[in-house]
């Protein structure tokens, strides 16, 4: 009861935080399953990213997010307060990779970024295969997030937070079963159809997919 008050308390912070950086708009919440493992994978375009999309899922959530967050005063408390977690960029953190694992094996919802770092330009990335192997491992879902907005609010590799100029939109995607992302492959083939098939969704989601 008490995390609970105290996880709301933190969302009403952010939603005045964010209120005053432009608003924000939430699309398709609903597709986050309430229960049970699920990994919620969003494009990456600002270190506000993991406080935003923590704060748009209804059910708790874990988050994984890159160790520079957690060096920004404000955003870095707020990110600890929202179960956000750090992994070492540039590295294989099998400390951090190890206890996303048992998170989703007890059942829990966790946030990663597919991406692994903020987009410079706001295109999606290349995405990190280890997203895909975790959620075929542990046999849980992945729900594709797109993110839009954030970059203006706090760009990349700035730290100074100002009026984004639009409404932050969080929008969830349906959630892709593991069959989905294997395509009945194994091994490094099914990650490959499990990469090809996220970066597909988070591209429609982000309204990337008609860009030359």
């Amino acid at each position: 009861m008490l995390e609970l008050l105290f996880r709301e308390t933190v969302r009403a912070i952010l939603r005045a935080l964010f209120g005053c950086l432009g608003g924000v708009r939430v699309e398709g919440a609903d597709n986050v399953p309430s229960s049970g493992g699920v990994i919620i994978a969003p494009n990456h375009v600002s270190h506000a990213d993991p406080l935003l999309v923590g704060m748009a899922v209804r059910r708790p959530a874990w988050s994984l997010a890159t160790d520079e967050l957690f060096t920004i005063p404000v955003l870095g408390r707020l990110a600890r307060w929202l179960r956000a977690y750090p992994i070492r960029q540039d590295s294989a953190d099998r400390t951090a990779l190890r206890r996303t694992e048992e998170l989703l094996q007890r059942g829990e919802a966790v946030i990663i970024f597919p991406e692994g770092h903020e987009s410079l330009d706001g295109r999606l990335q290349p995405l990190q295969s280890g997203l895909v192997w975790l959620a075929l491992r542990t046999r849980v879902p992945v729900v594709p997030v797109g993110v839009l907005g954030t970059n203006r609010a706090l760009p990349p590799r700035e730290w100074r937070l100002r009026h984004a100029g639009c409404r932050l939109i969080v929008r969830f995607g349906s959630p892709i079963a593991p069959i989905e992302l294997s395509g009945g492959r194994s091994g490094r083939e099914a990650v490959a159809h499990g990469d090809a098939a996220l970066r597909a969704a988070l591209l429609a989601l982000t309204a990337q997919d008609t860009l030359p």
